[in-house]
C-alpha cells in the first residue's frame, strides 16, 4: 500500500513509500543553501530500502557542513533534487519535502545548523528541537524512537 509518493518537476523520476518518515527536519547549513539555492532545506528521512524510485537520475558528491561525504541524486532531465544520501548515517536518505505530491503532510520537528538560520525566518511552531550543529546523536535517537512503525 502506497502511503506517500512524489517526483521531480517533469515527472520523469517518481518515488513511493509505504512508510511515514523517521524524522522531518529543516537544515540551515551553508552547504544546503548553496546547493539548493534556497534559504533552507526541508526533508524527510527514510531508510533507502523503504523508497521505490523510478526514472533516470544523476548524482553529485560533495562534502557537507559536518565534513562528511554527502551525495545528491537529481533528475537527469529537469534537474530537480530528489534526495540526499548522508555518509554520516548509513542507509538513510533525505527526500526533499517539495517533491512529495502532498508536501503538506509533513511538518519539520527538528532544525539543524541553526547558527546559519536567517534572522528573518523566525520560529516554526512545529519544530520541537533545534541544534546549532548537525545534532547527529540526538537525531539518531529520534530515528530509533520511530522504528516501531517499521516492524
Amino acid at each position: 500500500m502506497i502511503k506517500h509518493q512524489g517526483g521531480c518537476y517533469c515527472g520523469q523520476v517518481r518515488f513511493t513509500t509505504e512508510f511515514d518518515p523517521m524524522l522531518v527536519m529543516n537544515c540551515h547549513c551553508r552547504t544546503c543553501k548553496k546547493i539548493s539555492g534556497a534559504n533552507l532545506s526541508s526533508f524527510a528521512a527514510f531508510y533507502e530500502s523503504e523508497i521505490l524510485i523510478t526514472g533516470d537520475r544523476q548524482s553529485f558528491e560533495y562534502k557537507g557542513t559536518s565534513g562528511k561525504k554527502m551525495e545528491k541524486e537529481f533528475c537527469g532531465q529537469c534537474g530537480s533534487q530528489i534526495f540526499t544520501r548522508p555518509e554520516l548515517i548509513e542507509g538513510m536518505v533525505y527526500l526533499n519535502l517539495g517533491n512529495f505530491d502532498d508536501w503538506e503532510a509533513f511538518k519539520p520537528k527538528v532544525e539543524i545548523w541553526t547558527d546559519y538560520k536567517s534572522s528573518w525566518l523566525g520560529k516554526f511552531d512545529c519544530v520541537a528541537e533545534a541544534f546549532v550543529d548537525n545534532g547527529t546523536l540526538d537525531r539518531i535517537q529520534m530515528f530509533m524512537e520511530n522504528l516501531d512503525q517499521r516492524e
